[in-house]
């Protein structure tokens, strides 16, 4: 299996710096006008991110489960009212995450993109903890009730849970995305111990990111390998990474300093700019 921290010092790319391209939006747009990504066809799934690569060359595989889960719930009316029929919160995440169908596809499209990964690590993204709970709040037509400590504590227990069903997939590290959480409504990361914990115990390195935040507001924490953030951090607790903001599709250089860098391909920006810029970067 690739060690991911490693991957940051020798990126399989053959770049100076590792990059991560996040382009499932992208993809979703040119290359599927827009239709759901193919999360319960492997084959076709894996051609599509087969696809992805040689575009992009990204230094590691995203596999965004939490867009998985979201397709999910949009095309299953009877999923999204089991997940409504409680008010207690965190109830809607624990229905969902439990759903026997969508752990299936889940667990068939880590295996198949693990398979064709070759040298570069596979991450499973996933929503935070605390930024879950709102997600699946607003599925089940609730009012999503603000995060606090217990909460979330509560709702890494159900997602330890659920990512036991990845053992042995070829998972090589977690990206918890926090999305776009202003600052001060951010959970600190011990909350998360439950999923930290199994991470740990499947020697997958954790990294946490935030586009609204600099990297590692909360200092160092234990069990957590690094962060990305919106800028670099006054004291590095860890790994660190950064957004790609706008300008570094105009052109501008990525950061320098960081361990990694974050780039969302824009859904909507042109092809031929995008691969001229990705075509850039040595």
């Amino acid at each position: 299996m690739p060690d991911l921290l490693a991957s940051l010092d020798a990126p399989p790319s053959g770049r100076a710096a590792a990059i991560w391209f996040d382009s499932l939006a992208y993809c979703r747009e040119k290359l599927l006008s827009g239709a759901p990504l193919p999360w319960g066809s492997p084959g076709e799934l894996t051609a599509l991110v087969g696809k992805a690569q040689g575009m992009f060359r990204s230094d590691a595989l995203l596999v965004d489960l939490g867009d998985l889960y979201a397709e999910r719930v949009a095309a299953d009316d009877a999923l999204r009212a089991a997940m409504a029929a409680r008010s207690r919160p965190g109830y809607a995440l624990r229905t969902l995450l439990g759903d026997e169908q969508a752990r299936a596809i889940a667990q068939e499209a880590v295996t198949a993109i693990a398979a064709g990964s070759g040298a570069t690590p596979v991450v499973l993204s996933i929503p935070s903890p605390a930024r879950w709970l709102r997600v699946t709040a607003e599925q089940a037509g609730q009012e999503p009730v603000p995060p606090d400590p217990d909460r979330a504590d509560t709702a890494a227990i159900y997602i330890a849970d659920f990512l036991r069903i990845f053992a042995g997939e070829g998972v090589d590290g977690l990206l918890l995305d926090e999305g776009p959480a202003p600052p001060g409504d951010l959970i600190h990361p011990e909350a998360y111990r439950s999923v930290l914990n199994v991470a740990d115990h499947y020697e997958w390195p954790v990294l946490i990111s935030c586009g609204t935040a600099p990297a590692w507001p909360y200092g160092a924490v234990s069990g957590v390998a690094g962060w990305i953030g919106s800028a670099a951090p006054s004291q590095t607790a860890g790994r660190t990474g950064i957004f790609a903001g706008a300008d570094f599709w105009a052109g501008a250089e990525p950061a320098s300093g960081a361990d990694l860098l974050l780039a969302v391909v824009p859904a909507g920006a042109d092809p031929g700019a995008v691969m001229q810029r990705v075509r850039a970067l040595t």
